[in-house]
């Protein structure tokens, strides 16, 4: 097969990288296909990439993907072929991009002609392989069924169920294939096998939305059993859109995001799942972080679910878990004076030491946060060098994106401007030690002086220090258009509270259409920032009342 490879003029061939040569295609297939055992698993992942790069295209298969389709078939279908589901991964890709009608049109010719062998992969003897082909059936429900009667192994039947609820919710609702796809997801629903209940709700969803909610009983009987855990990391359990197996918190992440439609659902879920991990073994611990993560990615989501997940936080105060303290008093500092009923629990964590395994700060620090968001005047004592000590080691912002983290000295003393008086002397020693020492800091604490209204300029400093930036002024026809924008997910530059500026500064009654898109901003549960940290929560609290300024003006 190989040996064919030379009777191709590749050199004339179009590949998706417009600066590479149709020449480094068979390159890449000999590559792959006299690799063996041996071959360093590095340089097999290397050989795919570049295919890929070669022949996946924006805009569809190129020519160079049809040539190379029969090669790619022969190896796949070669049990000595290494790493055969990372080629099945994409032929799939490549079979959709050609189902969509675009780029080469001798594609779905070429195709046809190898979908007869490229089926036989279904009931091929390798469990992974079998498992990656399923990609080429995804949205036939009929091939899926017929897949499901005849797999045995539980790794591919977890893959396949799911897969098979989704296609089935394309079908027609009283066509004989969804009739037969519920008769499958209420026998296994109703069997014996713990991980097939849990990806049968899960299939179940596509076609009844409300099935996850009345099947949550079982499901936190199932994911709070301690034995089910390494059940799940002992077998991988794929999505046919995800990379990586599932474990147990993947899969919680998957139920919830299931049940965020109704958040009051939702947050008993993950109250649930923390209730369930109670004692004192490492297991519960990481069940109950695992709670929290959910109550927060849910209330990120869907802001609504703030009631019933503040007092189940608030009671995770006392955990004797670092970790599990540190996530619940973020979540209850971001709530701001909502959490005041649990002031006192916050006052007794401000010298409470410990730390999350990922993200700088302490218990501590974030209690005094909390604190200051409710206007507890018990934060305030010794708040500035709190805040600015940890940069004086260089210690970085530890944490990813959207994950809780302590907040930037900004943001905590900018909306204290009430306690300048009390406050001020320390900013101001903290500037010059900054400045002194060249620190991160300098920026942040002149920015504070800013909006208090006072003097960010130091004693003696030569040059004079700038005015804060002020956008430039925005039009009205403008601020409407970015409004829209922003109900739209299109506002990709943050203008939006610019544009609520702008129209008050105007003092004129925005057209219906904004005006009706503002109302609905205003009550929708969604977090209306740009953000998806608790910068989000400081954003939405500044918009909202923004927000109705502008649907008051006359």
């Amino acid at each position: 097969m190989l040996d064919g490879l030379d009777a191709v003029d590749w050199r004339g061939l179009e590949v998706a990288d417009r600066e590479r040569s149709g020449a480094e295609v068979p390159k890449m297939l000999r590559r792959i296909g006299r690799a063996d055992a041996t071959t360093r698993r590095e340089a097999v992942d290397r050989a795919y990439i570049d295919l890929r790069d070669l022949l996946v295209a924006a805009e569809g298969v190129t020519n160079a993907s049809t040539a190379a389709l029969p090669f790619m078939v022969e190896l796949a279908l070669d049990p000595d072929t290494v790493a055969r589901p990372d080629l099945v991964d994409l032929l799939a890709q490549l079979a959709g991009d050609g189902a969509a009608g675009e780029g080469d049109p001798g594609w779905p010719a070429a195709w046809q002609r190898q979908w007869p062998r490229l089926r036989g992969l279904l009931g091929d003897g390798d469990p992974a392989t079998r498992r990656a082909a399923l990609r080429l059936i995804a949205d036939r429900t009929a091939d899926l069924l017929e897949r499901w009667h005849a797999e045995e192994d539980r790794s591919v039947r977890l893959t396949l169920l799911p897969a098979l609820g989704e296609a089935a919710a394309a079908e027609d609702p009283a066509g004989g294939l969804v009739a037969e796809v519920r008769a499958v997801l209420d026998g296994v629903l109703g069997g014996e096998d713990r991980l097939l209940r849990v990806a049968a709700v899960i299939a179940t969803a596509p076609l009844d939305p409300q099935a996850p909610p009345r099947a949550v009983p079982m499901l936190l009987e199932l994911l709070t059993d301690p034995t089910l855990a390494p059940e799940i990391d002992a077998l991988p359990w794929y999505a046919l859109d995800r990379e990586y197996p599932y474990d147990r918190e993947g899969v919680t992440d998957r139920i919830v995001r299931l049940l965020e439609h109704d958040p009051a659902v939702a947050a008993s879920f993950v109250a649930g799942l923390a209730a369930a991990g109670t004692g004192d073994r490492t297991w519960d611990a990481e069940l109950r972080r695992c709670a929290l993560d959910e109550a927060w990615r849910l209330l990120v989501d869907r802001p609504g679910a703030a009631a019933p997940l503040l007092p189940f936080a608030a009671g995770m105060l006392a955990d004797p878990d670092d970790e599990v303290r540190f996530k619940a008093v973020h979540l209850v500092a971001v709530l701001g004076r909502r959490a005041a009923p649990y002031a006192d629990r916050l006052a007794a964590l401000l010298d409470d030491p410990g730390e999350s395994r990922f993200v700088d700060g302490t218990v501590g620090d974030l209690a005094c946060w909390a604190l200051t968001r409710i206007g507890d005047p018990r934060a305030l004592p010794g708040l500035v060098e709190r805040l600015v000590a940890p940069y004086r080691d260089m210690r970085g912002r530890g944490g990813f994106p959207g994950d809780p983290r302590r907040p930037d000295v900004v943001d905590v003393l900018r909306p204290l401007r009430a306690h300048a008086a009390l406050l001020l002397p320390g900013v101001r020693e903290a500037l010059r030690d900054e400045v002194a020492r060249r620190g991160w800091l300098v920026e942040e604490l002149r920015e504070v002086l800013q909006a208090w209204g006072e003097d960010p300029q130091l004693p003696g400093e030569e040059a004079p220090y700038p005015p804060a930036w002020q956008p430039p002024p925005m039009e009205a026809g403008r601020a409407e258009a970015v409004v829209l924008a922003f109900a739209a997910g299109r506002d990709r530059y943050g203008e939006f509270r610019t544009a609520l500026a702008a129209l008050t500064g105007h003092g004129r009654r925005p057209a219906p259409a904004v005006r009706a898109t503002l109302a609905a901003l205003r009550d929708a549960d969604r977090l209306l920032s740009r953000h998806r940290d608790y910068r989000a929560f400081l954003d939405d609290e500044e918009i909202r009342p923004a927000i109705d300024t502008v649907l008051a003006l006359p």
